[in-house]
């Protein structure tokens, strides 16, 4: 009679590897990323500047100014929206979704493919969330303290577990579909 670890090993790998992945990574960010790179001030300028763009396409009159501290600050209509600060630009959310992908069964250069498209996705829902941020605090000041904490975790968490949903059921190699 096989024990329940025996039964749900596979499961219990996934969990493994996605913890040890996870402190991994954190330990990584915490001690060199985050104290001795740029990426993160570079990957909130990028976003910083696509917010911009995008918003001055669709003809609103915005604003982009590096504050102290490297903080992205938004004008909207020459009001101060939001600060863009580097620990919301949605770095930490790729390595996870990576971790995800990388646990599961599949073949290196789907699962390379699929994590390139899937961390471009992030990163616009991202874009998607600074901007509806932005109209947010322009109009419903006193809203945006909880949809910035709340309704958007909720949205780019379930985001990319939809994602990951995606991959296991067309794209990963244990799904029997894929290895017709």
């Amino acid at each position: 009679m096989p024990t329940l670890i025996q039964e749900h090993k596979t499961l219990i790998r996934f969990f493994i590897f996605c913890l040890l992945g996870y402190i991994g990574w954190f330990l990584m960010y915490t001690l060199w990323i985050e104290p001795f790179t740029t990426i993160d001030f570079w990957l909130s300028s990028l976003e910083a500047a696509e917010v911009t763009s995008i918003l001055s396409t669709l003809g609103f009159d915005i604003q982009l100014i590096l504050e102290e501290g490297y903080k992205h600050a938004f004008y909207l209509d020459g009001q101060r929206t939001i600060g863009l600060a580097n620990s919301c630009n949605g770095l930490v959310l790729f390595p996870l979704f990576s971790l995800f992908i990388i646990a599961t069964p599949g073949l290196w250069k789907s699962k390379i493919l699929y994590l390139l498209v899937g961390c471009v996705l992030i990163y616009h829902v991202n874009i998607l969330r600074i901007i509806s941020l932005i109209f947010i605090q322009s109009t419903h000041p006193e809203s945006l303290d909880f949809n910035h904490k709340y309704t958007f975790t909720i949205i780019v968490y379930s985001f990319i577990f939809f994602l990951w949903h995606v991959w296991i059921k067309y794209f990963s190699k244990s799904n029997p579909k894929v290895n017709a």
